[in-house]
């Protein structure tokens, strides 16, 4: 009999005030939350622009899954999570940052990775054209929690 009462006992000891046996890790998971986003270049980079472009642009991106990126960008079946376009945004004179320039829907809590790219050129195509500034995805992984989070997108090279 005391061989079954004490499993009980610790059962009884682990569980949460409503009696359920939560695991303690589900206690610190991340909650969804919204990311309010700035952006900025390095001031080299704004030298570096084709002739007669500024540091002045619509930024076009998505928001993915941490482990849906690698180095070179989303994987195969990489979910977009949320698609960001936010008119003229200008790094002038010196690549920022901005103030919040955009605020997301609530995304899931975890690890995100913006990336994109800001039409210095105003050419509106489907991708960044050579020379516009883009981001990397090491540059740009946050963590979304509960609540708003203020993070600064970075254009960490011009397309080649």
């Amino acid at each position: 009999m005391t061989a079954l009462l004490l499993p009980l006992a610790l059962l009884a000891c682990v569980g949460d005030k409503d009696g359920d046996t939560a695991d303690a890790a589900d206690d610190t998971a991340p909650q969804p939350g919204t990311l309010a986003l700035t952006f900025a270049m390095n001031d080299d980079y704004i030298d570096s622009l084709d002739d007669g472009e500024e540091a002045l642009g619509d930024f076009t991106g998505s928001i993915f899954y941490g482990d849906e990126v690698d180095a070179l960008g989303p994987i195969d079946g990489a979910v977009v999570l949320e698609s960001v376009f936010v008119a003229g945004v200008d790094l002038r004179p010196d690549g920022g940052p901005t103030g919040v320039l955009y605020t997301t829907g609530e995304l899931p809590g975890g690890e995100v990775v913006i990336l994109g790219y800001l039409d210095t050129d105003v050419s509106g195509g489907d991708g960044p054209d050579g020379g516009d500034p883009v981001t990397l995805p090491s540059d740009n992984d946050f963590d979304v929690d509960a609540g708003e989070t203020t993070v600064e997108v970075y254009f960490g090279l011009l397309n080649p």
